[in-house]
């Protein structure tokens, strides 16, 4: 990803419209750290108004909806990720999607980079409603596109310069740019254009650059999520599909989602802690859907399955970082769905250089809600236990368990990875986003279990 970044952070993309800040006080909301279980956080606190703020924002550096969970197809069990998110502030967007295949421990996945017009095909204007009068929706890609991205199957070597990128079809007006990687190899191509007239996948040709061996492929790759305007948290239709990298395989999403319950105001009312002021530019603001009533179809290389189950999805926007090497946005982060009602969002915020080490313990905090609805925001903690499982790609060492420790719920509990390799791999900002289990205590209960999902971004 970092490539894209500094090629496409010397664009501009100005947006138009959307959902303004919270116009309300900022409430005082700070963290509890003591070790009996606080007053839950008031409602009158959340800063946050739903349907409205499901919308596009005006002026939010960054935005996105991810939906993550486990769906199961009988006694096939299914991790998946999708999500469509744009950072203005750094001129780019993208779609990260993966599946993660539990029986055959086979991992699918594809992070793909969008450039902003008037070079590339993003729009910040009309990616996605910005207007709680109409329906919402998401979208990035298109199902019609035939160059929809690039796989590249050979970085090559030698180059001193990127290479020229040909495409060569029955259709016209599709363009890119290669990126190289540090090695003097093509690390990615870039999509700029789609073009149009394609109804077979055009040849892709790199020429030039002073090196030699290196080949790609154009691949499809899109998100569509839409929700009727009465109300969005209910019948969210989602409809996805990547060709893995880099085995090419197409993987299919047809799914539909609906809320049952409260929302979940991450932090209890929606805002970051730190926050002094309403400002999309500098405060972060965050809640999600966590217990969506799932079910669709998965279409794996032409073989679908009907799936069912209970899935999340977050809606997180406002500033996240700058995309320095200082100013990146680092974390741990476990979810937990549990089958007695409870949700937990537990995150450690980490800082550069840091790499998850086996019984070293990492300050964090999470957002807790009962099966009432009620939501907590407290003091916890959370260690790397077992062994790091260490990527064949990347060299990057993961953890495969945490421990997380909730002093004010008596809690503690064990979220383990249910396959090793569920890496994003990313020029120079590789990430660990799956599906896992938790089991654990909680206020007394014994024998607490349920799905849960990790994050490893460092």
């Amino acid at each position: 990803m970092s490539a894209a970044i500094v090629l496409s952070g010397a664009l501009v993309a100005c947006g138009t419209g959307g959902v303004p800040a919270p116009d309300v006080p900022v409430p005082d909301n700070p963290i509890w750290n003591g070790t009996t279980k606080p007053e839950p956080v008031s409602p009158d606190n959340v800063v946050l108004s739903l349907p409205k703020d499901m919308y596009r924002h005006e002026g939010a550096p960054t935005e996105w909806w991810w939906h993550i969970g486990t769906l199961r197809a009988g006694d096939r069990v299914f991790g998946f990720e999708i999500n469509a998110a744009q950072f203005v502030g750094q001129s780019f967007a993208m779609t990260q999607i993966s599946l993660t295949d539990v029986e055959t421990e086979h991992h699918y996945e594809r992070t793909q980079v969008y450039v902003p017009e008037p070079i590339g095909n993003f729009d910040i204007a009309t990616w996605a409603e910005g207007d709680p009068s109409k329906d919402w929706y998401a979208r990035l890609g298109d199902p019609s596109w035939l160059v929809g991205g690039f796989s590249v199957q050979d970085s090559g070597s030698g180059y001193t310069e990127a290479p020229k990128v040909e495409i060569t079809g029955d259709g016209s007006g599709a363009s890119a740019l290669a990126v190289l990687d540090d090695e003097g190899g093509v690390g990615q191509i870039v999509l700029l254009q789609p073009g149009s007239g394609y109804t077979t996948t055009p040849t892709i040709t790199l020429t030039g650059g002073g090196g030699s061996g290196a080949s790609a492929v154009a691949i499809r790759n899109f998100v569509s999520m839409q929700a009727p305007q009465a109300d969005p948290s209910q019948d969210i239709r989602v409809h996805a599909l990547i060709q893995s990298q880099p085995s090419l395989e197409e993987i299919e999403f047809d799914l539909t989602f609906s809320q049952q319950g409260r929302p979940f105001f991450v932090f209890g009312t929606g805002l970051e802690p730190s926050a002094t002021k309403q400002s999309l530019e500098e405060n972060n603001y965050y809640f999600s859907y966590t217990r969506l009533a799932a079910s669709g179809t998965i279409t794996i290389d032409g073989t679908p399955y009907e799936v069912t189950g209970t899935t999340w999805m977050d809606h997180e926007y406002g500033y996240f970082g700058d995309g320095s090497a200082d100013g990146r946005i680092r974390w741990l982060l476990q979810d937990m769905q549990l089958d007695n009602g409870y949700s937990i969002s537990n995150a450690g915020v980490i800082g550069p250089g840091f790499k998850p080490e086996i019984d070293v313990t990492v300050d964090s905090y999470a957002t807790i809600q009962d099966p009432e609805g009620h939501l907590y925001f407290v003091a916890t903690t959370v260690t790397p236990v077992g062994k790091l499982w260490v990527s064949p790609v990347t060299g990057r060492g993961y953890a495969q368990q945490f421990r997380v420790e909730i002093p004010s719920f008596d809690a503690e509990f064990l979220v383990t990875t249910r396959v090793q390799d569920q890496e994003f791999v990313l020029p120079g900002a590789s990430v660990y986003e799956g599906t896992a289990d938790v089991e654990g205590t909680i206020l007394g209960e014994r024998g607490v279990s349920g799905d849960a999902w990790i994050e490893q971004a460092f």
